[in-house]
């Protein structure tokens, strides 16, 4: 990369607010009250230490000692990330960091890549001002921090935005390998196909057969990452199944269902500063004051999709963590920026999401009381 690249605002900008983001929020939560000490104890909290088991030693499966009948271990939980950290522990090993420290280094990199590529494709699509504005409004988001752990939200955010990115230069071949990816990162990750799905079907007139055929491959390749997953769980543990095994256990409470009644029992029934029911009622907030049409009809429907995944599912826990990875949102907030009559709404925005992060949601993270 030349030096004029190196000082252009789609280098310059992301790297800036992610040194700076990283800096502070690795501050926050490596001080003050916690349950862990070491800092990569405190980002490599509960679903985080199944992640990281698996980039350690390999999925494990067995009987769940209180019932024989359950299937325990960590098969519950995707590869991908695991497999990243591997890649990554291959560089830094030599150098004395563990696979703790290349787990967590693996979603600091992913974000970073994440946060470059993000501003380039809302920059190519609106402005350098909206670039900005929405990568500010994704950081500031209450519980953005999850970037920063064990979890494969950050590299889940680099995939999508991926696609995104090749489906608006139409290079549709190469949407295949980060869709296919992306399945394997976290069950929500299917949902990418739709947009994908929605591209091929509103320009199906215009596009050649080559173009309809690529497309068609990126739906197709999460169908394929999907059954190679599945068909390495029949080889290993001979069933083909096993995940859904595992997810079928009854406190995880899996169930199809209308997503509204889920949102509704949890903001009608949990108690008033609750992580779940705030974060329910603070997004619904920002999509009735900063929703616009101006973004793409497939980012929204990547959007809608995001949102609506864990609720389908029968449940909201988690929810806060769940839905980082819906950037339109924070696109939807950053294009407020060009809107006389919104641009106020900005900075209660900014001051509402801290206030939420250091009242609720990093406080109780680090007290190890947010799944």
């Amino acid at each position: 990369m030349n030096f004029t690249a190196l000082k252009s605002k789609s280098f310059l900008a992301p790297s800036l607010l992610f040194g700076l983001y990283l800096a502070v929020m690795l501050s926050l939560l490596g001080t003050g009250d916690r349950k862990y000490d070491p800092l990569w104890r405190v980002l490599t909290q509960w679903d985080g230490q199944h992640y990281l088991s698996i980039a350690a030693t390999g999925y494990e499966a067995f009987p769940c000692p209180d019932n024989p009948a359950w299937v325990c271990g960590n098969v519950g939980w995707f590869p991908l990330l695991p497999m990243a950290a591997r890649a990554v522990d291959l560089i830094l090993s030599p150098i004395g960091l563990d696979m703790r420290w290349s787990l967590l280094i693996t979603s600091f990199i992913a974000f970073y890549l994440a946060l470059l590529l993000l501003y380039r494709l809302v920059a190519a699509r609106f402005d350098h001002a909206v670039a900005l504005t929405s990568l500010g409004a994704l950081l500031l988001f209450p519980t953005s921090f999850y970037f920063l752990t064990a979890f494969p939200y950050a590299v889940y955010l680099l995939l999508a935005v991926s696609v995104f990115y090749f489906l608006d230069r139409e290079r549709y071949w190469a949407c295949a390998l980060p869709a296919g990816l992306l399945a394997v990162t976290y069950p929500s990750g299917i949902v990418i196909t739709l947009p994908i799905l929605w591209t091929l079907i509103a320009r199906w007139r215009s596009l050649a057969n080559r173009q309809r055929l690529a497309l068609a491959s990126g739906v197709a390749a999460a169908g394929v990452a999907l059954i190679l997953y599945a068909l390495y769980y029949w080889i290993r543990f001979d069933d083909f199944f096993l995940y859904v095994h595992f997810q079928s256990k009854p406190y995880y409470a899996h169930e199809a269902a209308f997503p509204l009644i889920p949102i509704f029992d949890a903001v009608m029934n949990l108690s008033g500063a609750h992580p779940i029911r705030v974060i329910l009622i603070f997004t619904a907030a920002l999509l009735a004051l900063f929703y616009t049409r101006k973004v793409p009809v497939s980012w929204q429907i990547y959007l809608w999709a995001v949102l609506l995944f864990t609720p389908s599912a029968g449940t909201t826990d988690s929810y806060y963590r769940h839905i980082v990875v819906a950037f339109p949102l924070a696109v939807m907030i950053g294009l407020s920026v060009k809107s006389p009559r919104r641009r106020w709404l900005l900075p209660a925005y900014a001051v509402a999401s801290l206030i939420l992060l250091w009242t609720i949601y990093l406080s109780q993270y680090k007290a190890g009381s947010l799944m």
